[in-house]
């Protein structure tokens, strides 16, 4: 991961804890946007000797990283991958505002330059911040617990189908043969050809018995975890656990969230069987470990691994 363009984003810097600086991130976007500007505070911190505050997730109500994933394996992986000592630090501990300096950066905008230059190149480096991050997240034990009692050997779905993603679908242009937004009888179709599955295991953001019935009627039993109790980026968190550990995962590739978890599975997990729907009305095998967001690209491309 390399340098890249300063905009719109929070960075507080004091020189407070072992005269080290102190990056006070704010991320943005969905779950998966915000693990990637969270790798670029990661990446910036590793360079310059700093700690990073621990940021705020959530989309409905705010919440300390902390709060969803478990911080202490956070440092101790970090610092087994990187040589930095408690890379982040919890919102508790007091910064005097007396040595907090502030600065724009925007850290999508630097993780999205550093991706590209992969992109290009057509390369992933397994000691970059991309794949540090990756390794070193890992849920709080209540929320692991809920990925455990899912886990299931059936094939596993991201439905894109939210009325924020067909907002989306109507402001991005696409290839000729891509599809951004399915209907969901046509990827249910797509299903039974790929796999004639009879029980999946599906994520999407809203509708979810709407979503179940319709599969129930298409002969194919079906769950699904989402805990209304819990706050919308947690129940996307343990999601992507369960996907990730899935047999076979179907997503697309215009997803950051169906990206990281294809990352995962394919460069950290050696599970291969990850596939797209959106493009030419079929389910294709991706090979790009989830690098790629144009649908051709992705399940034609097949990156070198340095």
């Amino acid at each position: 991961m390399k340098k890249s363009s300063i905009r719109d984003i929070a960075l507080i810097m004091g020189d407070v804890i072992h005269n080290r600086k102190v990056l006070n991130p704010r991320l943005t976007g969905g779950l998966c946007n915000k693990l990637y500007c969270l790798m670029s505070a990661c990446e910036i911190a590793q360079k310059k000797n700093y700690k990073v505050l621990e940021p705020q997730f959530g989309w409905k109500s705010k919440m300390n990283f902390s709060e969803i994933y478990d911080i202490d394996y956070f440092n101790l992986t970090m610092k087994e991958l990187t040589g930095v000592e408690n890379i982040m630090i919890s919102s508790r501990q007091e910064v005097s505002e007396k040595d907090i300096i502030q600065r724009s950066i925007s850290l999508w905008d630097y993780s999205q330059k550093n991706i590209r230059r992969l992109r290009e190149n057509n390369i992933i480096y397994q000691d970059s911040m991309m794949v540090y991050l990756m390794k070193s997240l890992k849920l709080k034990k209540q929320y692991q617990d809920i990925v455990f009692e899912n886990l299931s050997n059936f094939l596993a779905v991201q439905i894109r189908i939210e009325s924020d993603w067909v907002t989306y679908s109507n402001k991005v242009e696409v290839s000729q043969n891509e599809t951004l937004l399915i209907d969901l009888d046509k990827l249910i179709e797509m299903v039974i050809e790929f796999n004639s599955p009879n029980k999946i295991f599906f994520t999407t953001g809203e509708n979810h018995q709407y979503i179940k019935d319709r599969l129930s009627e298409k002969g194919i039993e079906s769950s699904f975890f989402y805990d209304p109790s819990l706050e919308y980026e947690i129940n996307a968190a343990i999601n992507f656990e369960i996907l990730s550990h899935s047999k076979k995962f179907i997503g697309l590739s215009r997803s950051t969230f169906s990206n990281l978890i294809t990352l995962k599975r394919q460069l950290l997990l050696n599970k291969n069987e990850n596939y797209i729907y959106n493009y030419g009305e079929k389910i294709h095998m991706r090979s790009d470990y989830g690098l790629y967001p144009s649908a051709f690209e992705s399940i034609n491309k097949n990156p070198s691994l340095k």
